[in-house]
């Protein structure tokens, strides 16, 4: 892929490293969740443009990261994804305070 400069406002998202040091192939699992995750509906547009649907869906489903609200991972699975007929492991996405 192509060294793409990311937007300055997913600083906040991507909280563990610097923005230059991020490299959307490498850092793909963590780009990909914490923008869904976190990210606003500019940042979720974002991520589309660069990694595309199908390649999104791919990330989701195979690395799945424990950071998620019940409510953003049903918008993110089935609303931004339209994945609501796959399956997945609520455990391995959701995230709990206790």
């Amino acid at each position: 892929m192509v060294r793409k400069v990311l937007p300055k406002r997913l600083q906040s998202k991507l909280w563990s490293k610097s923005l230059a040091n991020v490299d959307l192939d490498r850092d793909e699992t963590m780009v990909v969740h914490r923008v869904l995750a976190y990210g606003d509906l500019k940042d979720i547009g974002w991520l589309i443009r660069i990694y595309g649907k199908d390649r999104l869906r791919r990330v989701f489903v195979a690395q799945p990261m424990n950071l998620y609200t019940k409510p953003a991972l049903n918008f993110a699975k089935n609303i931004i994804l339209d994945l609501d007929d796959v399956q997945i492991k609520e455990k391995d996405y959701v995230k709990t305070l206790y």
